[in-house]
C-alpha cells in the first residue's frame, strides 16, 4: 500500500512517499518532484551495491543521466573534508543549477547531501532515499542539513528542504540488528512527544517489530513520519514546537561526542538521553516515577541500552552547555509530562542536572 504524507511549507512543500519496493519503481516520483535531467547519486559503497543500480535504471526511464559520488560510511566522516570532496565531485561532474542530487543511504549521507545541495550554485534540487530506519523516520524529513564541526554535532548546517522523500521499508531487512534498533529509538521518541497510541503500539508489538514484520513496520514508520511532518509544518525553522523533536538529544549528542562517536550509536545515545530527560522531569515534578519506568523499560526491551564505561558527569554536562540549542548560557531541555505530552524548560538548575546525571549513571551500571 502506498502512503503519501504532505509537508505544507508554501513554495517548499513536498511529499514523503512510503511503499514496499518503492526504490525499484522510483521513476514516477523522481520525475514528479524534479525536472532535472542530470543527477549525481550520493551513497556509500555497500548501500549503492544493493540499491544504486535500481535508482540509475529508473533515472534512465525518465531520460535522466546519473553519476555516482561514493563516500565512506559513518558519523566520523560527517565533516568539512567530506563535504568539500562532494562539492568538488559535483563541480567535476558538470552539474548546473538545473541538475539534481539524490541521497541514497542513512542519516550521514542525507545530512551531507542536503548540505552540499544547498550550497552548490546556491541551491539545486535534491531527493532523499533513506535506507535506515533512523533516516526514514527522522533525518530525511524536515530539511535539516549539517556537518559536525569542532567536536560539536551538527554545528554547521542549513535548513534546505528536499523535493521529495522516498521510503522503502523493505530495505530495512538488510540492516544489522544494532542498526535497526538505533532507528527504533526515534520511533519511540515520537510516541513520547506526541502519540501515546504509537508508544503503546510499540510496547505491544515490539517482538514483531524486532522481527521486522512488514505490516507493523509500515504502520509505525508512517505514524512517525506524520508526527515529524506535522511538527515541521508548524515550525520549519525550529523557533518553537520543532524543539520537541530534540527530546533525549541534548544528553544524547553530548554522550556521542564524549565517547568520540565510537561507543554508542545515535539511537543508543538518544535512548540514554530520553531516560535522563524522564529522570529530570520526575525530579522537577513534571511527571511520575511510573512514567520514567515505562520509558526505561521499553528502551531496555528494545535493546537500546548498550553498555558504556563510567563517564565524567561534569564533562558531559559541559558538553550539553555547548549544544547549539543552548540559549544565553542555559540548556534548553525537552521534558515529559506524560507519554504523548512534552514541554520545553529553559531554567533547570545545574545542581539538578548533575544530580540526575549521577542517578542515570548509577542506575545504568545495574543494567549490565
Amino acid at each position: 500500500m502506498h502512503k503519501s504524507i504532505k509537508l505544507h511549507l508554501g513554495p517548499e512543500s513536498y511529499s514523503v512517499h512510503i511503499e514496499n519496493g518503492l526504490l525499484g519503481k522510483s521513476a514516477r516520483w523522481i520525475r514528479a518532484s524534479s525536472s532535472a535531467k542530470r543527477f549525481v547519486i550520493l551513497s556509500v559503497p555497500g548501500v549503492f551495491r544493493k540499491y544504486g543500480k535500481s535508482i540509475q535504471e529508473n533515472l534512465k526511464k525518465i531520460g535522466a543521466s546519473s553519476k555516482v559520488i561514493s563516500i565512506p560510511d559513518g558519523e566520523g566522516h560527517k565533516n568539512e573534508k567530506t563535504l568539500f570532496f562532494i562539492l568538488r565531485k559535483m563541480g567535476q561532474s558538470g552539474l548546473r543549477r538545473d541538475s539534481g542530487l539524490i541521497t541514497l543511504g542513512g542519516g550521514v549521507v542525507g545530512d551531507l547531501g542536503g548540505l552540499a545541495a544547498s550550497l552548490y550554485m546556491r541551491g539545486i534540487d535534491y531527493i532523499q532515499c533513506p535506507t535506515t530506519l533512523l533516516s526514514q523516520v527522522d533525518a530525511s524529513i524536515g530539511g535539516k542539513t549539517a556537518i559536525d564541526f569542532l567536536g560539536v554535532k551538527n554545528l554547521v548546517g542549513t535548513f534546505y528542504q528536499p523535493k521529495t522523500v522516498l521510503i522503502d521499508p523493505t530495505v530495512l531487512k538488510t540492516l544489522s540488528g544494532r542498526q535497526f534498533r538505533t532507528g527504533l529509538a526515534e520511533v519511540i521518541k515520537c510516541g513520547v512527544i506526541q502519540d501515546a497510541g504509537l508508544f503503546g503500539e510499540i510496547e505491544k508489538q515490539l517482538p514483531l517489530i524486532l522481527e521486522r514484520n512488514g505490516k507493523i513496520l509500515n504502520s509505525i514508520i508512517a505514524k512517525s513520519c506524520r508526527i515529524k511532518s506535522d511538527i515541521v509544518t508548524q515550525d520549519e525553522k525550529e523557533t518553537g514546537v520543532r524543539a520537541w523533536l530534540n527530546y533525549g538529544h541534548t544528553l544524547g549528542h553530548a554522550l556521542e561526542s564524549y565517547f568520540d562517536y565510537k561507543k554508542l550509536t545515535h539511537g543508543e545515545a538518544v535512548a540514554y538521553g530520553m531516560w535522563f530527560a524522564a529522570i529530570l522531569s520526575d525530579r522537577l515534578g513534571f511527571c511520575s516515577e511510573a512514567e520514567v519506568a515505562r520509558q526505561r523499560e521499553l528502551l531496555k526491551r528494545a535493546g537500546l541500552f548498550a553498555p558504556i564505561p563510567r563517564f565524567d558527569v561534569k564533562k558531559v554536562c559541559e558538553k550539553m552547555f555547548l549544544d547549539k540549542k543552548a540559549r544565553n548560557g542555559r540548556i534548553q531541555f525537552v521534558l515529559t509530562r506524560k507519554i504523548g505530552l512534552v514541554s520545553i524548560q529553559k531554567n533547570v538548575p545545574q545542581p539538578v542536572i548533575l544530580s540526575a546525571l549521577n542517578q542515570l549513571q548509577a542506575e545504568a551500571s545495574e543494567l549490565y
